[in-house]
C-alpha cells in the first residue's frame, strides 16, 4: 500500500497545468477561457449567453481540466463576473478556478 495515492491523470491536455510565472505559485491550464461573451447585457450588438448556457460552457471547460478564466468587470456590464462567481460558488470550486490575475 502506497503512502500517497498518485493524482489521477487530467481528462484532457487542458488539465496539464503550468506555472503562471516564475514569481507566482499559481498553476493554470494552458488554455484560458475568454468570458467576454458570458452574460446578457450586450445582446443588442454582441449576442448574449444566458445563465444556463453560461453554466454549461463553464462546466465543460472545468470538466476538461480548465481552471483559468479571463474576466473583467466591463464584460457584459459585470454579469460575466457575477455568473462565473455564482457558478463557482454553487459547485464549491471557488478555490480551484483562477481569473485573469
Amino acid at each position: 500500500m502506497a503512502l500517497f495515492t498518485p493524482h489521477p491523470p487530467p481528462p484532457t491536455k487542458v488539465g496539464i497545468y503550468r506555472r503562471l510565472s516564475a514569481s507566482a505559485g499559481v498553476h493554470v491550464s494552458p488554455l484560458q477561457l475568454g468570458a467576454m461573451s458570458i452574460g446578457d447585457k450586450w445582446s443588442s450588438f454582441m449576442g448574449s449567453m444566458d445563465k444556463e448556457s453560461s453554466f454549461k460552457l463553464l462546466d465543460a471547460y472545468f470538466d476538461a481540466g480548465g481552471n483559468f478564466i479571463d474576466t473583467a468587470n466591463s464584460y457584459q456590464e459585470e454579469t460575466s463576473e457575477m455568473f462565473i462567481g455564482e457558478w463557482a460558488e454553487k459547485r464549491g470550486i471557488r478555490d480551484q478556478v483562477h481569473d485573469q490575475l
